[in-house]
């Protein structure tokens, strides 16, 4: 009788692809082609299942990290609760958490929906084994712990958590914090001090903090009507630390280092950027690994992508897909669906972050949309929204009341830029519309509502004089310049709906970019009196100055001498902000050559420092004999006087309407003023092998 072939067990990634495995160790072949050597564990008793009634289950403890004594850890595993922290030892049934690839929202007919209609039929053995998933026996793995033992390493050896503190302290001192996990910032820094307590002298266990935070990070978050915000921060603090509080400390020393930076001209602060972003990516990684998302993640996962938009730029793949990341586990716990009954259901604390963030990452998804040209990811015709510090009801967003003596916070912020987006996405629409002109009802209707809506703005939040005269704190300051900028963009966009391909014809266009340059240029010039509400100045400048910039730089290639002047335009002022525009960012005042929107600055910077160089100082043709005196265009009373420039730019013009036309918009979307459009512009026919800007 032939002898049995003894059976080998894969390795636990193999087991989990359920791929073939080789049984090679210390590691198996295919997880040297995928790096994956420090996951390649065998388990000791592959083949042994081993039933364990909910009674005996224990959780691991490390001394110092978790505080929950055997008996009163069981008790609540055998019941399937988790215990509500300070809440004098009562415990409430919280809703069951639910594992990929079956998240918490799944839409009205979906199989998971139609089946939970009807009746309990669970089998109570499997119940018994643990099959329901996470409120059940959920062993930390030996190649987890591993991964997260050797972030703990690199963090003491790489980072000093002092001096991070006390970095996010100064900062938030200054009036700026997260958007989202502001209020969890002090929470998290006492976390870390008490995590590291001695670095630099005695090395933390990393291996039985890194089991530690493993297993408090697969704990389900109480979620109960009753809990607090004091409940829920005690969830992910102290004992009860979690990989999300590392990712919020870590996100927060990143963007300080980043605000601060500018402040202090600190290198350390720079070199900190980059560091606290991998390690804030590394941590959000690591949480997201357990396939439990919730809405702690969801929160780091936004500041996460705040983080890659100040670190990799605007421009980069790796800001855009993290902002896609966020869309979709929004989607996924349902915060797109918001009803007028949550409030019983959920506690107010996090039925407003809920709110926040879904109203922040809305409007981001509009501006970034725009920014870069691509199609938004969130439309408000399958989303039900209500704005964050509301009555709780779906209204319709521009008949929204402001209390009119309501204090400037981050909320206000994030009010004002949902309200914003909403108007920004139907004007999307317009843009895939044919025969869109003044007389269509839909640009009507999107110019009463954005007037109405800025009406409806708390005075003391609406920027109806110059900057300078705006007596409030920098902060707010900021916000209000932002609000203000935030408005015109509407306008500008709509205006760019109507007149399509020839927005220099049209004079509302015109007037409303030249508002929106002086606005940005008189916030270069006070930048040290800003500070950031919400959105960068170097942002600002790119998605607000640059388009702007734009519309006036295709105004000033068509005009002639010819032209009448534009009543609503000082042409004098428009030559001093965009000579102020270009400097600013030529001369790395605004902008290092490390940081990321670099490139497309100093490009628009180019353009437009050779307009502004051909136009004042009449080089196209040498000056003509008797014509010396004249020859450069002299900006006087807002005209810009015939000279060889003017005569050249409108002998250019009729050689390019012969040869077919120059048409700005070649190769990319009309209401995107990223890149493409600046170098497209450059090979206009008046200023194609210019010699550079003299300015």
């Amino acid at each position: 009788m032939p002898a049995t072939r003894k059976k080998f067990a894969a390795c636990d990634p193999c087991r989990a692809a359920k791929v073939a495995c080789d049984h090679a160790r210390p590691v198996c072949i295919r997880c040297q082609n995928q790096s994956r050597q420090a996951e390649c564990v065998y388990r000791a008793s592959p083949f042994k299942k081993t039933k364990r009634a909910p009674e005996k289950t224990t959780t691991p403890a490390t001394p110092g990290l978790m505080s929950h004594t055997p008996s009163r850890q069981q008790s609540f595993a055998a019941s399937g609760r988790t215990p509500v922290l300070g809440s004098g030892g009562d415990s409430v049934a919280p809703k069951q958490p639910h594992r990929y690839p079956n998240p918490g929202y799944l839409g009205s007919f979906s199989s998971t929906t139609l089946f939970g209609n009807l009746p309990d039929m669970h089998d109570p053995v499997l119940d018994a084994e643990g099959g329901s998933g996470v409120g059940s026996d959920n062993p930390v793995r030996e190649a987890n712990v591993t991964r997260g033992a050797g972030l703990i390493k690199q963090i003491e050896a790489t980072v000093s958590i002092e001096s991070c503190c006390h970095l996010i302290l100064a900062w938030t001192a200054r009036g700026s914090s997260l958007p989202l996990a502001g209020p969890f910032l002090e929470h998290c820094i006492a976390t870390m001090r008490q995590l590291f307590p001695n670095q630099g002298r005695t090395a933390v266990a990393s291996a039985e903090l890194s089991r530690s935070l493993f297993h408090n990070t697969s704990r389900p978050i109480d979620m109960a009507t009753s809990t607090t915000l004091h409940d829920f921060q005690a969830q992910f603090g102290h004992q009860q630390c979690r990989w999300e509080t590392l990712g919020f400390f870590f996100t927060a020393a990143s963007r300080a280092a980043i605000e601060m930076s500018k402040f202090e001209s600190a290198r350390e602060y720079r070199d900190l950027q980059r560091l606290g972003m991998n390690l804030s990516d590394l941590s959000l990684d690591i949480a997201l690994s357990l396939d439990c998302l919730n809405d702690l993640q969801l929160v780091l996962q936004y500041e996460n992508w705040i983080l890659h938009s100040f670190v990799d730029g605007d421009q980069s793949y790796h800001s855009w897909k993290r902002l896609g990341d966020v869309i979709s586990s929004i989607y996924a716990l349902g915060l797109h669906q918001q009803t007028n009954n949550d409030h019983n259901s959920f506690p107010p604390f996090l039925l407003e972050l809920r709110r926040l963030t879904f109203a922040l990452t809305y409007s981001a998804d509009k501006n970034v949309s725009l920014f870069l040209g691509r199609p938004p990811r969130i439309h408000l015709k399958y989303c039900k929204l209500i704005l964050p510090r509301s009555d709780g009801r779906v209204v319709e967003p521009w008949k929204t009341t402001w209390p009119q003596d309501m204090p400037f916070d981050y909320v206000a912020d994030i009010r004002w830029g949902a309200l914003c987006g909403i108007l920004k996405e139907d004007i999307m629409e317009l843009f895939s519309l044919e025969g869109v002109n003044d007389g269509h009802p839909k640009v009507r209707e999107i110019h009463d509502k954005a007037t109405a809506q800025w009406q409806a703005l708390p005075p003391h939040f609406r920027l109806e004089s110059s900057l300078k005269q705006c007596n409030q704190a920098p902060v707010v300051r900021d916000f209000i310049l932002n609000a203000r900028l935030n408005q015109l963009h509407i306008l500008f966009l709509l205006r760019m709906a109507v007149t399509r391909s020839h927005p220099e014809s049209d004079a509302e266009l015109v007037s409303t970019a030249a508002e929106i340059l002086t606005l940005i240029v008189e916030a270069l010039m006070q930048k040290d009196y800003l500070v950031n509400s919400g959105t960068s100045l170097v942002w600002k400048v790119a998605y607000y100055g640059l388009s702007a910039a734009g519309v006036i730089c295709l105004w000033l290639l068509h005009q002639s001498s010819k032209t009448q002047p534009h009543p609503n335009v000082d042409t004098s002022r428009v030559f001093q902000s965009m000579s102020v525009l270009v400097v600013e960012m030529e001369t790395g005042v605004l902008i290092e050559t490390d940081d990321p929107n670099y490139k497309l600055l100093v490009d628009a910077s180019k353009t437009m420092g050779c307009l502004l160089s051909r136009l004042i100082l009449g080089r196209v043709t040498p000056p003509q004999t008797g014509e010396a005196a004249g020859s450069a265009a002299v900006v006087s009373s807002g005209v810009v006087a015939r000279s060889p420039a003017s005569a050249a730019m409108l002998e250019t013009q009729e050689v390019a309407a012969a040869n077919g036309g120059w048409n700005a918009w070649d190769g990319h979307t009309l209401h995107d003023f990223e890149s493409d459009f600046w170098l497209n512009l450059a090979e206009h026919p008046f200023l194609a092998g210019g010699g550079g800007n003299d300015m």
